[in-house]
């Protein structure tokens, strides 16, 4: 059996970083209806469209990329200054790591998981690892998890997905996989609308899965 994590909102509290950033990139635009748990998971680019959507704004591809670039470089710099790493994250991955397959698959940028990786000291703790320009489609497309699932040599019914977003959840379970959910970007009740087979309240809860009875 292995594990699949998320990064973002799963083993960074970086939500309301993320949050802030749309907020900020987009502020010079008229935003009256934005929720960061609707766009939690996506890729800047895409999470940008829905945000416009939603508020009928068009715009031109040149300036969405714009946008969502801004985006990007704007949580960027808080992550890797802040690292709000979740507390007790790296003693669940080592604990977990000793007996399950782990990977880690992120909407983030090559960059933002690498910093991750690195800062933290827990590359050697997955098996693999792949970021939004391993893909071409973003969440809720299950690529990115089909792709880790397929590196770690498991079945997609052997794989748990944790994941704290709508799209993760719709992703994982488009894959095949058992969708675990954590309500850290979205309520419980939002994670099992989109699929989620099961909740779990903290990282630690993880430690039952797999463990010898």
């Amino acid at each position: 059996m292995g594990i699949v994590f998320d990064m973002d909102g799963v083993l960074l509290n970086s939500s309301p970083i993320h949050a802030a950033a749309y907020q900020e990139a987009l502020a010079s635009l008229s935003i009256r209806n934005f929720s960061y748990s609707r766009v939690a998971g996506m890729r800047s680019s895409d999470g940008v469209r829905a945000v416009l959507k939603e508020n009928a704004i068009d715009l031109p591809d040149e300036q969405i990329a714009d946008l969502a670039q801004r985006k990007s470089r704007i949580a960027l710099a808080r992550i890797t200054r802040e690292n709000p790493i979740v507390p007790g994250a790296t003693a669940v991955l080592r604990a977990l790591a000793d007996r399950l397959k782990l990977a880690l698959a992120s909407s983030a940028s090559e960059a933002g998981v690498n910093g991750f990786l690195d800062r933290n000291e827990l590359r050697p703790l997955f098996q693999c690892v792949v970021h939004s320009g391993d893909v071409r489609n973003a969440k809720p497309s299950p690529e990115i998890f089909e792709l880790a699932i397929r590196r770690l040599g498991l079945r997609a019914a052997d794989s748990l997905v944790v994941e704290d977003a709508m799209a993760g959840i719709q992703a994982a379970k488009a894959a095949g996989a058992v969708a675990c959910g954590i309500p850290s970007t979205c309520c419980a009740d939002d994670l099992v609308r989109a699929g989620a087979d099961l909740i779990i309240d903290e990282l630690e809860d993880l430690l039952e899965i797999g463990a010898p009875a």
